[in-house]
């Protein structure tokens, strides 16, 4: 098969989250079982297109709509983000997608990265689900509200789930929740596991961290409150206590999710200064996939605090390594591992539940190593890639079958190379609403207008002066506006032409 895995996270460019991690194992797997791969995702330095592990990966830019959407960013910031992205994956999609058509695409929900392939029924798609936008908005997760913008992202989402030929989820714990929110059956949500290349992830090779012979615990994971790492914070003073030589290790990068918007990093050193506990604890920045293992491997015990993870990474990847992981059983962590047999189960947002946990595996070494070699050999049994990527080519062969029955049903009807530029007059005539109210409406914003205009489009200002002047002129003299001289309508034909693509100039208001 010819398949295109469109996300705009994908390694190493682009990060190596979940997101990015699923689709560069799956494209692996893919691959090694002998099938044609391309990535679509966006770029860090430029767009482009590179060759990796015989993966031909196209790096695109956001898509600069016309004005870019300048009045839209004052009041849906990420709204912009997502079209300007998604706009861009198409086009790069589409143009690779004429020259050399594929079976079949595959894309996350998350921020409707399938959203124009899913309405204009191009090639069948498959659309795996990581977390939606309305389970953050329901459970406030990085303190996202249900504000028109998040609820506007939402939607999108929910239009390129529903147009999908098919849908998969890691967990039965998110299709559980999406069946609920898109009022969608259950048993149509295919359940494919996060894969894994256990031969990368494995308990044999380097170590990253010196060992000073403490017992090591380890946390990986970006730096913010749904990861849950304040609450393992909280459970460090109640294990030093009673496990003294204990050292804690965290990995991830700092996020600025804390309250105010600030930096989850320096509100959790303030904690652990309060404690008293620095001796205890030591951070390190976020570490390429290709690393991690060497950090796994240095662990005695892995912790996975998440408050809501669908899947984490962090669990499935210290498994591997045949670590011991503590977990929560929010989310999809529990279907994972097993508790008590491939590692421990706690309640999320209970740090004694977590200290209880850390010193019963802190107080024996044969219990941590019955609990990592049994996640080990469940690693190997239910998650090789290869094997999640054969279940995946079983759901793609339906999910064609699925378009075949309903690519007459598409959403938007006409040929798929109109509909970027049906979507960009859309998105521009909305832009230019929300500039005219808040033209009509603020003082201040007038006053921003007009001084953007002097100082930067002194020949546009000139223009509109003399076409105001003009229609003022005939009115007075009692034409009608259709009678103008067709040299005033020629200018603000020019004037409007110009007014758009001079939208990047608007000012903002603060």
């Amino acid at each position: 098969m010819r398949i295109c895995l469109i996300s705009r996270e994908y390694p190493p460019d682009t990060g190596w989250g979940g997101i990015a991690t699923f689709a560069n194992h799956l494209a692996l797997g893919l691959t090694a079982l002998g099938h044609e791969v391309e990535v679509v995702s966006l770029a860090r330095d430029g767009a482009r297109t590179v060759v990796q592990d015989g993966i031909r990966v196209h790096r695109v830019e956001p898509h600069q709509i016309d004005g870019d959407l300048g009045a839209t960013a004052l009041c849906m910031p990420y709204s912009r983000y997502v079209i300007r992205t998604c706009s861009a994956l198409w086009k790069k999609f589409h143009e690779i997608h004429r020259a050399n058509p594929f079976d079949v695409v595959d894309s996350p929900e998350l921020l409707a990265e399938g959203l124009i392939p899913a309405v204009t029924k191009a090639a069948p798609l498959v659309i795996r689900l990581y977390t939606p936008h309305s389970k953050f908005i329901a459970e406030q997760l990085h303190n996202v509200t249900a504000s028109y913008d998040h609820q506007f992202v939402a939607m999108l989402e929910r239009v390129a789930m529903l147009s999908a030929d098919a849908i998969t989820s890691p967990s039965d714990d998110l299709a559980d929740f999406v069946s609920a929110d898109l009022n969608y059956p259950r048993e149509a949500i295919r359940i494919v596991r996060n894969p894994i290349d256990p031969q990368q992830f494995s308990p044999v090779g380097p170590r990253a961290i010196a060992s000073d012979g403490r017992p090591i615990v380890l946390f990986v994971g970006r730096l913010e409150e749904r990861k849950g790492i304040g609450y393992l914070v909280e459970a460090i003073p109640a294990v030093a206590e009673i496990i003294p030589e204990v050292r804690f290790v965290i990995v991830g990068d700092d996020t600025n999710n804390a309250a105010g918007q600030r930096s989850v990093l320096a509100e959790l050193k303030e904690s652990i200064r309060r404690r008293k506990c620095e001796r205890f604890v030591e951070f390190l920045p976020r570490v390429p996939l290709m690393e991690l293992p060497n950090y796994y491997r240095s662990a005695d015990i892995c912790v996975v605090p998440s408050v809501y993870d669908n899947s984490p990474y962090t669990c499935l990847e210290a498994m591997s390594c045949g670590k011991p992981v503590i977990g929560t059983s929010s989310g999809g962590t529990r279907e994972y591992m097993i508790h008590g047999q491939s590692g421990i189960i706690i309640p999320p947002r209970d740090p004694d539940s977590i200290a209880n946990a850390l010193i019963g595996l802190l107080k024996s070494e044969q219990e941590r190593t019955r609990l990592g070699e049994n996640a080990r050999a469940r690693v190997l049994e239910k998650f090789d890639r290869k094997e999640i990527a054969r279940q995946m080519l079983e759901i793609y062969q339906d999910a064609r079958v699925s378009y075949e029955r309903r690519k007459e049903m598409s959403l938007y009807r006409k040929p798929p190379a109109e509909a970027l530029p049906d979507a960009d007059a859309l998105l521009y005539s909305h832009d230019a609403m929300i500039y005219n109210l808040l033209y009509a409406q603020s003082f201040r914003f007038r006053l921003k207008h007009w001084w953007t205009l002097i100082t930067k489009r002194p020949r546009l200002l000139l223009a509109k002066v003399f076409v105001k002047a003009a229609r003022s002129a005939c009115a007075l003299s009692g034409m009608r506006p259709d009678q103008a001289p067709t040299i005033v309508r020629q200018m603000e034909e020019e004037i409007r032409i110009k007014q758009k693509r001079a939208q990047t100039e608007k000012p903002a208001l603060k």
